[in-house]
């Protein structure tokens, strides 16, 4: 309970005798009771006594608050008295009373424990000026806002708003003063006033607080206490100390329902998201990502002609997104269900990803820095592969067990070469290194020499992961400015981000510009301005051959380089279908041979994406309940790229014209590949809203508005033939043996190596949405949608969606005031609706597309697909429940909820009879449906005056299925779905172990598997089961922070359970680059004897063999071309099957990042002239727990994997 004021405050009348009168008896009466009080004056003491440009008489209210004593005083005097700063610490009393009244005009004196301020006699006083101030205050959409406390800082004088939001304020008259505002919800605000004549107006913005964050949906603002949908929200807080350098990739392990996944670790490599599961087939299963209220409209049309491929080129800024700098986020809000993203239509079957960048704020103006310097690590995990002296005894054993015997025979007509040591043995590789290809400088070497050419090959191995893999080195640097005033604010930076590969000659640079610029013009009018500029540049290398698998695969006494510093060409890489007896042709290669290192060096990919952006955003209020918003906004990029070959690369000879094919004795030319794209895109909106509160319990807000959008893109593509990057002229190879139909064949050649591509895409939309809440307890939420496109048939054109949403706070009630001190915030939300998709490559007309070819002067062109006019729109249908809770004040709290999602309409490939024409035919006729749970939990397990410890964690499980397909005349589809399962379900069969008697794979038959006759033996209906799937259906994350004073460290962690991929990695050599057929074909690359040409791991020697039946890890190795043993007549062969013993669990836990981070204390900082100084140093991707047997589980196979590293940020506000 409050302590009452024991102030006696003395209103004397300041004329007439009286007056006097009373001031001659005061005197008398203090005078009799001074001796005895002055010692209980003397004896108080007071801890602690701060006040700072106060008046005299808070100062005394400050006292006797601190004192309990008992004060008499002339108000009204005292409070003209000038403004007092003062800082004691364990003073007494009358000491305390003596510094404060000191050059004063007054003295004090106790009687009877009272203390009475009187004046001084003869001393004059410092008194003040007044004056009056007059001002607003609104809200961020110019509401008025009754009730804000406005006070002089430092001071308790003060006023409230009235109804209209006006204020009036008596102040003294100083050169400038500090306003303090605050109201309940809303920020606390300080305005420093320097003119008294002019009306102060004030914007205050709502309080983001954990139990009511600001939910912005692009469309309009709100909070979570009044959404029904499922809604997360991350601040700024969320990105802090973290290496700002993609927006998707900060998001992993963050929200629950929200599953990132790293496609690869090449920088500038966008993520893979997914909230709550795949919704459609050949559409776009991403999210829509919203900047600033306005939708990303990226799209590249595709290339495809027959010299050049979209998917050889380097695409890596197709995505959007990736122009955001992280450093420039306020925060990000994740729409996961229909409720919360329905009004964004027929985009939001996916969710929606709203990301509000910064914006200034009123006062001067503030300038902060920050940097970042990352030392990226190769790859640590040991893949198990053979040394030189492994690889070189296990192609000695393959060679002594299926082709000495045969070499020995000298007649037999099949020797299985493998390896350099097959060579070497069979005579394929000679003196000097030179090939039995050569007869004329050709001779083979006598067993002696053999013997030491292949012992000097094993004593160096080649690490081809240490060759190809680098110590990689990314900074980041970021500098914002940003202030204003009441009336204007705005907020610009400049960011720049410089990251290095892993690979050799991979590197990422980001330039970004960002202004923003928030205006009222008028009381009633408000305007936002944005102009955003990024520009993305990739570097990269552009050969035929991936160094992931290479590294993998190449030989380890392969050697990089010659003794003189020049390329070596790689003896084994490209060479197995020529030293062997098959039916394919030989494999040319160029003359210097093919070496990795020179396919990286001289071939070359670099993309440059640039992109201008605009918005502007009015708000004008029509009255204090009625508004009218609009947003116009226009982007333009430009996206070129080009790939260069060297001409002496392998990537070059494998990409000769084809007049060159065959050609052995070609004159070697490179090639330079070059797109270049344009497109732009608008957004225009208008939108009445309306908020009004009836009877001071219902509240109402209405929404109702009209969209267009659009965007064009058009992309130009070329590729010349002997470019030389010297001089960057080209001389185009002619045929230097023209037949009669060369003319003809080189005119075509030349018609396929440019041309161009046009997309368009138009879009119009209507939408409303409505919440009411009644007594702060009941919410209810409805929006509706239609959408147009001009994708569809002219009865498809148009896709209503809609929501409803309610959300009741229990812990209003009544009946919960008894669980009150244990359950503070307890909430139910329940909600349905409908959202969309569209799916681009799709049509309702007969498209011919032209090609590139002429007949008789006339163009020429292709129907790929046939049309339908009754295309429509993809349709989901979202229904979910949840409970939102807070226990303890809060020191728990948590979120539970589960959906359950209905996709129809779902564009999918029919088979169709080939008299019609065509092959297949998209029609809208599959259902997908997604369920699942998702949890969050936040633990404050710590909070003591200078120690806190915060625990936050959350889990989703998602479950994919399709649920029907129309018109199938089967179980599984041309897309390669089966019906009932989920989309990306793994099929294969289960392994039981190895046969003793073959040395194969051995696989359990189905229960209802149907054997009558050996043939059904090998039918893959009889063993094949459902083993999983690629995704991982559970995901999640946890963070972990400590807190001692101004030191944090964080530990945050991503995981995924459940997922499968497969362990064997696909190799270069294998029986199919052998011969076309053969007499006993291998069950499983384990069995295929001439994969070995390659390297492999050191357990493969553990292999089935005649004398070892039992106990082995691998099968039997199998001569694709030796003598048949009929073993595929009682085995299960096809690759369905037998890949089921391949798949492995990639469930992972990952530490993604261990921060420590430092910020300087207030008094530093003072002493600094800064206003901010924070240190950090992060490890990232340190720990990783899985039973994956690849180098990385969240990119598994032989592709650009995620790896470690280190980093140390700085960031400086001045």
């Amino acid at each position: 309970m409050k302590k009452k004021s024991k102030c006696r405050v003395l209103l004397i009348p300041l004329l007439g005798k009286g007056t006097l009168l009373a001031m001659k008896y005061l005197i008398i009466l203090l005078m009799a009771f001074h001796l005895n009080g002055f010692s209980e004056v003397k004896a108080q003491r007071v801890a602690e006594y701060k006040v700072e440009n106060a008046n005299l008489k808070s100062c005394i209210k400050k006292v006797e608050q601190l004192t309990g004593k008992g004060f008499i005083y002339n108000g009204n005097d005292l409070e003209r008295v000038g403004n007092i700063t003062l800082h004691l610490k364990d003073v007494e009393l009358n000491e305390l009373l003596t510094r404060l009244l000191d050059g004063s005009g007054y003295t004090y004196e106790l009687v009877n424990g009272v203390i009475a301020i009187i004046k001084e006699k003869n001393v004059p006083q410092k008194t003040i000026e007044q004056e009056r101030l007059k001002g607003i205050v609104r809200d961020v959409r110019g509401n008025a806002l009754p009730g804000v406390t406005v006070l002089i800082k430092g001071t308790n004088l003060g006023v409230v708003t009235d109804t209209a939001g006006r204020f009036m304020l008596t102040i003294p008259r100083e050169k400038e003063i500090v306003l303090v505002l605050s109201f309940v919800g809303m920020e606390k605000q300080e305005v420093k006033v320097m003119d008294f004549q002019r009306e102060i107006q004030v914007v205050m913005r709502e309080k983001a607080d954990e139990l009511d964050e600001v939910v912005i949906t692009g469309y309009s603002e709100t909070t979570k206490r009044k959404a029904a949908g499922s809604v997360a929200v991350l601040t700024r807080e969320a990105f802090e100390n973290k290496i700002p350098t993609s927006v998707d990739d900060i998001l992993q392990g963050l929200v629950a329902g929200v599953s990132v996944t790293a496609k690869s670790g090449r920088p500038g490599e966008s993520a893979k998201i997914r909230v709550r599961g795949i919704n459609t087939i050949q559409g776009d299963a991403e999210p829509l990502w919203v900047v600033d209220g306005v939708p990303l409209q990226d799209d590249l049309p595709d290339i495809n002609t027959t010299q050049i491929k979209s998917g050889n080129l380097n695409e890596i800024f197709i995505n959007g997104v990736g122009g955001i700098n992280p450093s420039d986020i306020e925060n990000v809000t994740i729409l996961k269900d229909a409720a919360a993203a329905a009004i964004y239509g027929s985009r939001a079957a996916g969710g929606v990803i709203v990301i509000t960048t910064k914006s200034g704020r009123p006062g001067k103006m503030k300038v902060n820095y920050s940097m970042s310097l990352t030392m990226g690590l190769k790859p640590q995990r040991d893949a198990n592969l053979m040394n030189s002296k492994e690889k070189l005894a296990w192609e000695q054993e393959l060679w002594d067990e299926f082709s000495a015997d045969a070499f020995a025979s000298k007649g037999a007509t099949h020797v299985a070469v493998v390896g350099i040591t097959g060579m070497v043995r069979a005579n394929k590789l000679g003196k000097n290194g030179i090939l039995w290809t050569d007869s004329e400088n050709f001779s083979p070497m006598s067993d002696s020499e053999k013997e030491a050419y292949l012992n000097d090959l094993s004593s160096h191995s080649t690490d081809w992961f240490d060759e190809l893999f680098r110590n990689s080195f990314e900074m980041n640097h970021h500098l914002s400015l940003s202030g204003g005033d009441q009336k204007y604010t705005y907020y610009f930076s400049l960011g720049y981000t410089s990251q290095e590969g892993l690979v050799r000659k991979t590197d990422y640079e980001r330039y970004n510009l960002n202004f923003r610029l928030r205006m009222m013009p008028l009381p009633k009018l408000s305007i936002d301005a944005t102009i955003k500029v990024s520009r993305l540049e990739s570097g990269s290398y552009s050969g035929s051959v991936d160094p992931f698998t290479y590294a993998y695969f190449a030989n380890p006494y392969e050697r990089p380089y010659n003794a003189d510093g020049s390329y070596r060409a790689d003896m084994t890489y490209q060479n197995l279908s020529a030293i062997n007896d098959g039916d394919i042709g030989v494999d040319l290669l160029p003359a210097n041979g093919f070496n990795i290192l020179r396919e990286i060096d001289e071939t070359s990919g670099r993309n440059d994406k640039m992109t201008t952006s605009g918005s502007l955003n009015l708000r004008y209020n029509i009255t204090n309940k009625i508004a009218f918003t609009g947003l116009l906004s226009y982007t333009y990029d430009h996206n070129k790229s080009e790939d260069v070959i060297g001409k002496d690369t392998y990537a070059a000879f494998t990409d000769r014209l084809y007049f060159d094919n065959t050609n052995a004795n070609w004159t070697p030319y490179g090639s330079i590949t070059q797109t270049a794209s344009s497109g732009d895109s608008y957004n225009a909106r208008g939108q009445f809203s309306y908020v009004d509160t009836y009877w001071n319990d219902h509240s109402i807000s209405v929404l109702a508005g009209a969209e267009l959008r659009g965007n064009k893109s058009k992309r130009f593509y070329t590729k010349r033939y002997g470019y030389d990057p010297d001089t960057g002229n080209f001389s185009t190879p002619v045929n230097p043996e023209p037949g009669s139909d060369d003319a003809s064949a080189y005119a075509n050649l030349m018609d396929q190596l440019s041309g161009q591509s046009i997309k368009e895409n138009t879009f119009a939309s209507f939408y409303a949405s409505l919440d009411y809440t009644f007594l702060d307890r009941y919410i209810l939420n409805a929006s509706f949608r239609t959408d147009g496109s001009n994708n569809f048939g002219s009865k498809e054109q148009f896709n209503p969606t809609w929501s409803l949403g309610a959300a009741w706070h229990m812990d209003q009630e009544n009946f919960m005031s008894a669980l009150w001190p244990y359950i503070n915030r307890l909430t139910l939300r329940a909600a349905a609706g409908y959202t969309g998709n569209v799916v681009q490559g799709v049509y309702k007309q007969l498209v011919i597309k032209y090609g590139s070819a002429y007949w008789n002067g006339e163009k020429t062109g292709s129907i790929d697909k046939a049309p339908n006019p009754r295309l429509r729109w993809e349709k989901t249908r979202d229904m979910k429940v949840a409970v939102d809770f807070g226990l303890f004040d809060e020191r728990v709290s948590g979120l539970v909820e589960g959906y359950y999602r209905k996709s129809y309409d779902v564009i999918s490939n029919s088979v169709l009879s080939s008299t019609t024409g065509f092959r297949s035919m998209v029609y809208n006729a599959s259902d997908i449906v997604n369920k699942g749970i998702e949890g969050t939990l936040r633990v404050v397990a710590l909070d003591i005056s200078d120690f806190k410890i915060n625990v936050g964690a959350n889990v989703a499980w998602n479950y994919n299925k399709l649920a029907r397909y129309r018109n199938s005349n089967g179980v599984t589809l041309v897309d390669g779905k089966f019906e009932g399962y989920p989309q990306d379900a793994i099929f294969g069969g289960k392994l039981i172990g190895i046969d003793p008697w073959t040395g194969y794979y051995l696989y359990k038959l189905r229960p209802d598997a149907n054997i009558k006759e050996t043939s059904d033996l090998n039918d893959i209906k009889n063993y094949r089961y459902y083993i999983g799937t690629e995704n991982a259906p559970v995901t999640g994350g946890f963070n972990v922070q400590f807190v001692y004073r101004n030191l944090s460290l964080n530990v945050g962690a991503s995981y995924a359970c459940g997922g499968k991929t497969k362990s064997l990695m696909d190799s270069p050599a294998n029986c199919d680059k052998v011969a076309w057929y053969g007499n006993e074909t291998p069950q499983s690359p384990y069995s295929d004897l001439y994969r070995n040409h390659l390297n492999v791991t050191k357990d493969m020697t553990d292999r089935w063999t005649e004398d070892r039946t039992i106990g082995t890890k691998y099968p039997r190795i199998v001569d694709y071309l030796g003598e048949s043993l009929s073993l595929r007549t009682y085995n299960a062969m096809s690759n369905t099957i037998v890949n089921g013993a391949f798949y492995e669990s990639n469930s992972y836990l990952r530490i993604r990042d261990i921060t420590l981070s430092y910020s300087f204390p207030k008094p530093m900082l003072q002493r600094m002239g800064l206003s901010s100084v924070m240190m950090y140093f992060t490890m990232n991707n340190f720990f990783t727990f899985t039973d994956y047997s690849g180098i990385d589980p969240e990119t598994p196979g032989a592709t650009y994997p995620i790896t470690r590293s280190m980093s140390f940020g700085l960031s400086v506000g001045f």
